[in-house]
């Protein structure tokens, strides 16, 4: 038996969707204060060998294909060819990807549009917010640009601290200006890699502060859009309205969270979330001796969630992220007052 045959006896399961995330490099141009994959010592690119026996695992499932890292385009060729190894093998396939923007040239935007790759960018806040916490915002802005002259559009993916949280409505400002953004999604600050390093200047948003922007942005969205006609999504508004429209609900939080997520690294090590990669425990072997592990991540559930309005349809906080956090579930975490305030407004304007 080859090794793409034993390394089907793991997909136990029926011929569902699963998350390939191909960490393509550990290799980053910048130094994000908060990055949690900061402290992971794979600083090595991804060859193709790899990315391919991965893909082989799992021909037989649709897949949904991320490009990771690290900072992804710093290892553009190997996208380039996982593509076409994905055109040329008939794979039922989608690809996206989360980039700092800064890597993009008019010639890989136009090879972006070609691969047909779903993109997001990170980008904290306004200009001088970002410059803080992430750096290089004039190359990010170009590569949006770029981005825009061939009529791609992308979502943005913010980083909540509380250095930038009171800022999330300029940012929705901000995308307007920039005219190719459809949607801005939050990621709450996870306290690991060198957040844990940066706790002077870097720490989580207080639930108060997560209130009242996400309150700002969504009231910023709704005038630009009657004085222009022109909407930007706010992620955890949208993903309350349509829970609201389905109650009940699968409370699954994330492909991680039901055991279908696989995050590729570049030596062929597998876990199921990029947040766990330096966790022993959540190692799932190696795409180069199959079979694979098959880990979903669980999470403790507060009691006070049981009488919460929400409960049917609310699939909880990032399970990693409350991992990580040592949030052990007795108390409201920032996810909870996240997506308790976003249904609320949800609900209020539906």
């Amino acid at each position: 038996m080859n090794q793409t045959n034993k390394g089907k006896e793991l997909l136990t399961m029926a011929k569902e969707k699963v998350l390939i995330v191909l960490w393509t490099t550990g290799r980053c141009n910048l130094a994000c204060k908060y990055c949690y994959a900061g402290s992971t010592h794979l600083k090595a690119d991804m060859d193709f060998e790899t990315a391919a026996q991965t893909l082989d695992l799992f021909s037989d499932h649709t897949m949904k294909i991320q490009f990771a890292g690290g900072e992804p385009l710093l290892n553009y060729p190997l996208i380039c060819r996982v593509a076409d190894y994905v055109k040329a093998k008939g794979y039922d396939a989608s690809f996206q990807m989360q980039t700092n923007g800064t890597c993009i040239t008019p010639e890989i935007a136009v090879g972006l549009k070609k691969m047909k790759i779903a993109l997001g960018v990170s980008l904290d806040g306004p200009p001088e917010v970002n410059e803080f916490t992430r750096g290089k915002t004039r190359e990010v802005i170009a590569g949006i640009q770029y981005l825009a002259d061939e009529g791609i559009k992308i979502n943005l993916n913010s980083v909540v601290t509380s250095h930038s949280v009171m800022q999330l409505p300029k940012l929705v400002n901000f995308a307007y200006y920039l005219g190719n953004v459809g949607g801005i999604g939050l990621d709450l600050l996870r306290e690991a890699g060198r957040a844990r390093d940066n706790t002077d200047t870097i720490q989580k948003a207080s639930p108060e502060q997560l209130q009242k922007a996400l309150k700002g942005m969504v009231e910023t969205a709704r005038e630009l859009y009657e004085l222009t006609d022109k909407k930007i999504v706010i992620r955890e508004i949208h993903e309350a309205r349509q829970r609201l429209k389905m109650s009940p609900c699968s409370k699954a939080y994330c492909y991680a969270s039901c055991g279908r997520s696989y995050v590729v690294l570049p030596n062929g090590d597998v876990y199921p979330c990029g947040s766990l990669i330096d966790e022993p425990a959540y190692y799932m072997g190696n795409v180069k001796k199959p079979p694979l592990k098959n880990v979903a991540i669980g999470r403790a559930e507060p009691e006070i969630c049981k009488i919460c309005d929400f409960y049917a349809v609310c699939p909880g906080g990032c399970p990693s992220r409350l991992l990580i956090n040592d949030n052990d579930g007795e108390d409201r975490s920032l996810d909870c007052v996240l997506k308790k305030t976003a249904f609320e407004i949800a609900r209020k304007s539906s």
